[in-house]
């Protein structure tokens, strides 16, 4: 029987009787399919020892749906990347985003008057560390505003930073936030490495499959 199913770039060397030196890309590409779990099928008595047998499986018709497919994959994971590149982005901009938008906030200057006025409200300030760089943020504007315009909530929020097991380490009201951009920027950076090596493999895939259809094409 001629035709042999072949799992091994070792294999069809000694199977063919290939030289060494032959067809350097075509051993690349057999190198990273075989490693991917796949197989051939080749015709031994096609060609001469030393010459490579003609490639039985997989056909041409195969090679190229596995293309198509892989195409696929990389469209979807190329978007995938751009979306969490856009996450990336947004966690690093943050902070800077909102140190310009603040100016832009009236609660902000209100804030700095009663600094200036009311040495009380400032000791409040000072205690809480008050993320004013944070005030035009509305997940932070409504507590912020509350601190500025209401002296029972202030009271409030001072003695629970101030005393509460929640910020015995970090007296600091904007530490969450601190911490949600930089697990944000994590996050999104771990992500990106896992994708980036994702269309790595797919890109090799697909140039594997290539070189096979040159191989299928003699």
């Amino acid at each position: 029987m001629t035709e042999q199913t072949i799992s091994s770039l070792a294999v069809l060397e000694k199977k063919a009787r290939l030289s060494g030196s032959s067809n350097k890309a075509r051993r690349k590409a057999l190198e990273h399919y075989f490693s991917r779990g796949g197989i051939i099928r080749v015709d031994l008595a096609s060609r001469k020892p030393g010459a490579w047998p003609r490639l039985v499986y997989p056909t041409k018709l195969r090679l190229r749906a596995l293309i198509r497919q892989k195409d696929s994959l990389k469209s979807n994971y190329a978007k995938k990347k751009k979306s969490w590149e856009k996450k990336l982005g947004e966690a690093e901009l943050y902070g800077a985003k909102h140190a310009l938008k603040k100016f832009s906030s009236p609660l902000y200057w209100k804030h700095w008057v009663k600094v200036l006025r009311d040495p009380d409200y400032r000791a409040d300030a000072e205690k809480v560390r008050l993320p004013m760089r944070l005030v035009a943020d509305p997940r932070w504007q409504p507590m912020i505003r509350m601190f500025i315009e209401d002296v029972e909530y202030r009271k409030q929020l001072t003695e629970t930073v101030q005393h509460s097991i929640v910020y015995k380490k970090d007296k600091k009201l904007a530490r969450y936030a601190t911490e949600l951009q930089d697990f944000r920027k994590g996050e999104s950076t771990r992500k990106l490495k896992e994708l980036d090596k994702k269309l790595a493999e797919i890109e090799s895939d697909i140039n594997a499959y290539r070189e096979l259809i040159k191989w299928a094409n003699e």
